[in-house]
């Protein structure tokens, strides 16, 4: 079996270890390390003082065959990282001539005056220290900016920006692919708890330890499709593979699939969906990705965007809007979406939004309600929007007024084109979507609530409430009776025309 490269990681700073500054560049390194197939062994945090950085370097640089650091590096009192690698391998710090030069370019570039005695304490670095250019700038000097090597150990900034930068330059440099195989990993999702499987999983555990593979279990708690999760990973695919026939046999009547990617890779995956779907649900789905194939058509991406407002209708319409933006447009096209917030919300649900947001690439804006001011600044505000995709469905309390799945707002209200591809779906239709293409959605719904509004107004639906446990709920997903879907919400609905609701603009 290969000997793997090891890596250990310094992350440096005062400001860690107080808790004023989050780190989040050992995660950074530590993913794409792995990604390569490099075993990181150990991550640790050293405050700012020269001595117990050259220790941590010292000990990191003898046990592992790489080492990192991020952060103290700068003209200031307190970036010390460089004074603590010289002294951790008894060395002098020296003015580089070369880290000067490109210094001084940068500053120039950026129009910056400094005086000569900062940019020396910027560009004094261990005698022996290289700088590590990457393979992008070979061609082309001063195009990024340096790494500083000594002996085995690279240090990096401090700024997850630049560290990731500084990270990506280097990455094939270091650990090209063709000499650095990536690790079997592979990741099974389990219906129970850890408490009715931890023998026979520590039986197979121990079978292949000495194999160098890790079984990593997980409990879950904020997921109802599953409790546990294990993620294996091995040497090589072999035995990854004779892991994973073992776990799948003494568990399989555990076992589940689910995607916690599910927007990656869209297309294929919603393809294999759709092919064993029922004649009717496929109908539906067919119709709701021809109304986005049309709208895409007639309409630019600039001038069309998304209704979110992180309810399960408009979270189901946003992952189909994915999967056809994917397939026109190509794998992670970004569009345009927009939340008026109106009303006291779930802190759960924005979080949610900010969350999902990212992970399907919407180019978020929130506008403030009520609700007709809040459209006529987006209009003021994105004047060039013409389309609107919305989850609504013709049972909701305002789709019932609505002709169809696109229609114009009333010449009262700021000129949107409506668009509803999930008009014809029922409450089951759109959890089996959620559920069986793996969509992220709030966690609410696992928490009794059918339907959500403003926080002091919505509870869990008492028609999931588990007989002889008083604040227990089922998940959304298992209401049986549809017509009891807003059951939860006390509120009145408004007589106005042009309310936007439910992912989306409503005639009531």
């Amino acid at each position: 079996m290969r000997k793997r490269t090891t890596a250990g990681i310094i992350v440096i700073g005062d400001e860690i270890l107080k808790g004023s500054t989050n780190d989040t560049n050992s995660h950074f390194i530590c993913k794409r390390l792995h990604n390569r197939g490099i075993d990181v062994k150990k991550i640790t945090v050293v405050g700012d003082g020269v001595n117990e950085i050259a220790d941590d370097v010292r000990e990191f640089s003898n046990k592992y065959d790489i080492v990192f650091t991020t952060g103290g590096i700068g003209p200031t009192h307190d970036d010390r990282t460089f004074m603590g690698l010289a002294a951790a391998f008894d060395e002098e710090l020296a003015v580089s001539k070369e880290l000067k030069d490109v210094v001084i370019h940068y500053l120039k570039k950026a129009k910056f005056e400094e005086q000569e005695e900062t940019i020396d304490k910027f560009c004094k670095i261990p005698k022996s220290a290289n700088l590590l250019w990457g393979q992008v700038a070979k061609d082309k000097k001063y195009k990024n900016y340096p790494s500083i090597q000594i002996k085995n150990v690279i240090s990096f900034p401090g700024v997850p920006k630049y560290c990731e930068q500084a990270f990506d330059q280097l990455e094939e440099t270091l650990f090209p692919l063709k000499e650095h195989a990536p690790f079997f990993s592979k990741t099974l999702y389990l219906k129970t708890t850890e408490i009715h499987i931890h023998h026979n999983l520590t039986l197979i555990a121990n079978k292949y330890e000495s194999e160098g593979v890790t079984i990593g279990s997980y409990p879950v708690t904020d997921n109802s499709n599953y409790k546990t999760k294990f993620i294996v990973e091995a040497p090589d695919e072999e035995i990854g593979r004779k892991v994973i026939y073992d776990l799948k046999n003494a568990f399989k009547e555990y076992l589940t699939l689910y995607d916690e990617h599910s927007w990656e890779d869209s297309m294929k995956k919603y393809q294999k969906f759709r092919k064993n779907q029922p004649p009717e649900f496929a109908s539906k789905l067919d119709d709701a990705m021809e109304i986005l194939n049309k709208t895409f058509n007639e309409y630019p991406l600039e001038k069309i965007a998304i209704s979110f407002n992180g309810g399960k209708d408009c979270t189901m319409l946003l992952h189909l809007v994915r999967v056809k933006l994917d397939e026109k447009f190509g794998p992670g096209t970004q569009i345009q979406g927009f939340h008026i917030i109106c009303g006291d919300e779930f802190e759960e649900l924005h979080s949610f939004i900010l969350d999902v947001s990212k992970k399907y690439n919407i180019r978020m804006r929130e506008v403030t309600g009520p609700m007709k001011s809040g459209l006529c600044q987006l209009k003021e505000e994105m004047p060039e929007i013409t389309a609107v995709l919305m989850g609504c469905r013709s049972t909701d309390p305002r789709g019932a007024y609505m002709t169809g799945p696109c229609q114009w707002t009333d010449a009262e209200w700021p000129s949107f084109y409506r668009v509803c591809p999930l008009f014809d779906w029922t409450y089951s239709d759109i959890w089996k979507g959620l559920r069986g293409l793996s969509v992220p959605y709030c966690y609410l719904y696992d928490q009794g609530y059918t339907s959500l509004g403003d926080r002091a107004k919505t509870k869990p639906n008492p028609a999931l409430r588990i007989p002889g446990k008083k604040e227990k709920y089922k998940p959304a997903y298992m209401l049986e009776e549809e017509n009891l879907e807003r059951e939860g919400r006390n509120e009145k609905v408004a007589q106005l025309n042009g309310t936007v609701t439910n992912g989306g603009i409503h005639k009531i």
